[in-house]
């Protein structure tokens, strides 16, 4: 399923999820890494993609 994040609230650890056309909005909640939630008695989960190290730039 594909879903657009419309709100993520770190203080709450809730991530706000809205399914493109539909009218459909849920919620999941977390620890900031990976998210859990139900809808219609399926269950989803999300794990935040890992940021990838920074390149280091070298000075000529």
């Amino acid at each position: 399923m594909t879903a657009r994040v419309v709100r993520y609230d770190r203080e709450q650890r809730r991530l706000e999820l809205a399914v493109p056309n539909t009218t459909v909005v849920f919620t999941l909640h977390g620890d900031g890494d990976r998210f859990t939630g139900a809808l219609g008695g399926r269950s989803f989960y999300w794990d935040a993609p890992r940021a990838e190290p920074a390149k280091k730039r070298v000075k000529r």
